[in-house]
């Protein structure tokens, strides 16, 4: 039969998994979180912001190509020999008005007939506004940018060493851990 030891089980034996783990873990933890929120962060609103600025881009080349649509239905009315069109063109340029119009708006048009053609487009949504700096942002990415980072550093440093405290493994008067 297998013999049986006399020996009593550790102390280290009888504590649960979880608690042997080291107190230098959630410094770990949370160093990692506040070195990876100063680097991500500023990066992010970066990102927004190019994104935002595409999307105004994108509005503006919108409002263009309508104008530009615009211009070639005119071009098209008037290749094709578009009565009216010719007429209220003669009219403009002379500065004229056929007998029996009346004159409601002059200064509607005063760009001339890209004016006329623009009054025809339809304008395009407005951009969305700048989005507001949350306070983990300012944070972050501030003023107190580098000590922020600095104490992060430090705290996965603390993480890494750990205080020693669960390493009820070791015997006394053993070399190394």
């Amino acid at each position: 039969m297998g013999e049986v030891s006399g020996t009593m089980p550790s102390r280290s034996d009888r504590v649960p998994p979880i608690a042997r783990l080291s107190p230098g873990w959630p410094f770990l933890l949370a160093g990692l979180i506040v070195v990876g929120a100063v680097m991500l962060v500023p990066a992010w609103r970066d990102v927004q912001n190019v994104r935002l600025e595409r999307d105004r881009l994108q509005t503006v080349v919108d409002y263009e190509a309508r104008r530009v649509e615009a211009t070639e239905a005119m071009l098209t009315a008037l290749e094709s020999g578009d009565p009216e069109l010719e007429r209220r063109l003669i009219a403009w340029q002379l500065n004229l008005l056929p007998a029996g119009d009346v004159a409601l708006a002059r200064e509607v048009h005063a760009g001339g007939v890209l004016g006329w053609i623009d009054d025809t487009v339809e304008p395009v949504a407005a951009s969305p506004p700048e989005p507001t700096v949350s306070r983990l942002e300012w944070i972050v990415s501030g003023p107190a940018r580098l000590w922020v980072l600095a104490f992060g550093v430090l705290l996965v440093f603390v993480g890494l060493v750990g205080f020693g405290g669960s390493r009820g493994d070791a015997k006394p008067g053993a070399i190394g851990v």
